[in-house]
């Protein structure tokens, strides 16, 4: 598979929260994993210019606990408690922070300024050959209400102190909330990575599969991503995973899979369930077990036919 041209090298760094889920905050790290090892995940974060939508979604990208445990496993990343990455900043950092900030501010400040006064400059340059001495002053009293939000009320003349302390007050400088704290003096996540399962168990950072349930649905879903498909998490179609037969950006999914304990009975009625649900949303319903005497996956599809 062709690689990746990205700035970053493996192993990616994956940051775990305090209640246990793995998140990635780089965009460069997740196209290299989708692109290389099929690891889709999902999307979380609201974007910048539209933080009040719910319909597409940015980063961080949350990651399954099949695919941190699996990539875990291959070297591809490591973990980092975020937690404790994040120290305590000294007095000295907390100035220089604070420094930082104002320099921007008032940075976007001058920056709005100019632009308001070039913008003032165009508008009269524009105007000067098209109206009258009286109408450029009644056109410059109407740009004047406007920069100051003050359109409603009658314009009084006012000396270019007084218009530019109006314009200082009136402004609101953009605040940009990082999404990596890579750039922080206080952060350090050197001394908290973790590039093994057994050391991020040993950490308490990272201690799944923890039950026979989640060992056996791991080795299934490392035996179907070995087969080459797209795995995504299948809650929205009542099932554990859907299976991708490339990216999903490029196709749908054609299965549905869930995972049972190969001694559970099933009964005729869950058997008619998942076919009428595959069928109804055009796939094949999958059922996945691991077989611990033989040591290999179990598939069984349903889907109807005669339709």
């Amino acid at each position: 598979m062709e690689s990746s041209k990205t700035n970053i090298q493996q192993p990616f760094k994956v940051n775990v929260s305090r209640n246990n889920k793995a998140f990635i905050w780089d965009a460069e790290t997740v196209h290299a994993l989708r692109k290389d090892h099929r690891i889709v995940g999902s999307f979380v974060g609201s974007l910048p210019r539209y933080p009040l939508q719910n319909q597409f979604l940015g980063l961080p990208l949350s990651l399954m606990p099949e695919e941190v445990t699996l990539l875990l496993s291959k070297g591809i990343i490591v973990l980092v408690d975020d937690e404790k990455s994040h120290l305590v900043p000294t007095k000295s950092q907390i100035e220089e922070f604070e420094k930082n900030k104002s320099e921007n501010e008032n940075q976007q400040l001058q920056d709005y300024l100019r632009f308001i006064q070039e913008k003032r400059a165009k508008f009269r340059s524009l105007n000067k050959n098209k109206f009258k001495e009286k109408d450029a002053k009644e056109t410059d009293n109407i740009l004047d209400n406007d920069l100051n939000d003050s359109s409603s009320q009658q314009f009084r003349p006012e000396s270019q102190d007084e218009h530019e302390t109006s314009l200082i007050k009136a402004f609101a400088p953009t605040i940009t909330i990082k999404t990596s704290s890579t750039s922080f003096e206080w952060y350090n996540d050197n001394d908290y990575c973790f590039n093994s399962l057994e050391t991020a168990r040993l950490a308490g950072l990272w201690i799944w599969p923890s039950t026979p349930k989640e060992e056996y649905k791991f080795k299934v879903y490392c035996d179907l991503w070995n087969r080459g498909y797209f795995l995504t998490s299948g809650i929205k179609f009542g099932g554990d995973y859907l299976l991708y037969p490339g990216d999903p950006f490029r196709y749908h999914s054609h299965f549905i899979a869930t995972i049972f304990d190969i001694n559970n009975e099933i009964t005729p009625m869950d058997i008619i369930t998942f076919g009428r649900l595959g069928t109804a949303v055009k796939k094949s319903y999958m059922l996945c077990s691991w077989d611990m005497n033989q040591d290999k996956a179990v598939y069984v599809c349903i889907e109807w036919a005669g339709f």
